[in-house]
């Protein structure tokens, strides 16, 4: 264990002395902005890179070993553009994009989608994008508060999928929804496992906006749900095995789904504090009953942080509690997160690091896994 502490020393001194002292590191050059082939006013093109290393124990379900490594977290490139006639675009790729382990990595496409956006309170979008299921999934990956999403919401989530869907703002953008229609089984898949859409909704309230602690701040609130029936999909880290004849577990789920999820946020960016909440619930009806005919799945995250140096130090603070299974007793997994973020220029350089404590009922002993960061955003 000594070692491993050493090792996440060197790993966090190692991120931050380099983007200390390289001064091409914390360069910064704007978008670019190009003219485009087609009739577009204009093109923009971006990118992500997050270089990543993490030192210690094996940590929670998500890691494959305790191996020490350097990796790249995400390798983006984007472009984005409107038209005139009321619709705009947006194409992504990713180079890398997993924490898992991985020796063949091949750039994908996370967002490639079309939106008709003519009238505020009822834009349309069609392609490949988030479903609106799950505030922090939601939530712009380089922008969050920690490394990575919590245990239940990378379960009981589901990212990115084909389909459609209708969103907007109503009553001065105090409510906003999402409703949308989706082929149900995954990213950059562009058959559909069976003959049926999977439904998913989401609605997000602004409660109160006011004077919070003598500063301006606002309180949301949100919800959503979803079902799905499935013929073949596969889903991490719930016990599904359509293969129980081969000694490892397939991960493959057919039969019925549903869940359910409410969240709360708090933030206060002039007494520089930001509190969340979540929980999240999912059924599932396995054909072959493994691991049951039917069973609940749940987890919540709290999370707290708050700048000590306004727009340029912040700690980060989270609980988390994940239960793969709440119908037999042994699968759940509790994980305490301590994370400091240092901001050389807003989230476009970004220095992070994490610590994880993961009490998982799977495992003998009680894990602490260190991740460090370094983020451009270009």
């Amino acid at each position: 264990m000594l070692g491993s502490v050493r090792a996440a020393g060197v790993l966090v001194l190692g991120f931050f002395s380099a983007a200390a002292f390289s001064p091409d590191l914390l360069a910064q050059a704007p978008p670019a902005a190009v003219k485009a082939a087609g009739k577009e006013p204009a093109l923009t093109l971006g990118g992500l890179i997050q270089v990543q290393g993490e030192a210690g124990d094996k940590g929670d379900s998500r890691f494959a070993t305790a191996n020490d490594r350097f990796y790249l977290r995400r390798a983006r490139l984007n472009a984005a553009g409107k038209f005139l006639e009321e619709f705009d675009f947006r194409l992504e790729l990713d180079l890398t994009g997993s924490l898992a382990e991985s020796s063949n990595l091949r750039a994908q496409a996370t967002d490639a989608y079309i939106t008709w956006n003519r009238n505020p309170a009822a834009q349309v979008r069609f392609g490949q994008f988030k479903s609106p299921f799950g505030h922090e999934q939601l939530f712009s990956d380089p922008r969050l508060p920690t490394m990575e999403r919590g245990l239940a919401n990378d379960r009981l989530t589901y990212g990115r999928q084909i389909g459609v869907m209708v969103f907007g703002d109503l009553l001065d953008k105090r409510l906003s929804y999402w409703a949308g229609l989706f082929n149900g089984n995954s990213v950059n898949t562009t058959a559909n496992d069976n003959d049926e859409m999977s439904p998913y909704f989401r609605v997000s309230a602004q409660l109160y906006r006011g004077l919070l602690f003598g500063k301006e701040g606002t309180l949301s609130a949100g919800a959503n749900a979803y079902s799905s029936e499935d013929a073949a999909v596969t889903l991490s880290g719930l016990g599904f095995d359509a293969t129980p004849a081969t000694a490892d577990r397939d991960n493959i789920f057919a039969g019925k789904r549903a869940g359910l999820g409410y969240d709360l946020q708090l933030k206060a960016p002039g007494a520089r504090f930001e509190v969340w909440a979540e929980w999240l619930e999912g059924d599932f009806e396995p054909l072959n009953s493994r691991p049951l005919a039917d069973f609940d799945a749940e987890g919540y995250a709290l999370q707290a942080s708050y700048f000590i140096v306004a727009e340029r130090f912040e700690i980060v603070a989270r609980h988390e509690h994940f239960d793969a299974n709440t119908s037999v007793d042994g699968n759940e997994t509790t994980i305490e997160t301590l994370g400091l973020n240092y901001f050389f220029k807003g989230h476009e350089i970004k220095g992070m690091v994490n610590v994880l404590q993961v009490d998982d009922e799977l495992q003998p002993d009680s894990a602490t896994r260190v991740l460090a960061r370094l983020q451009v955003i270009f």
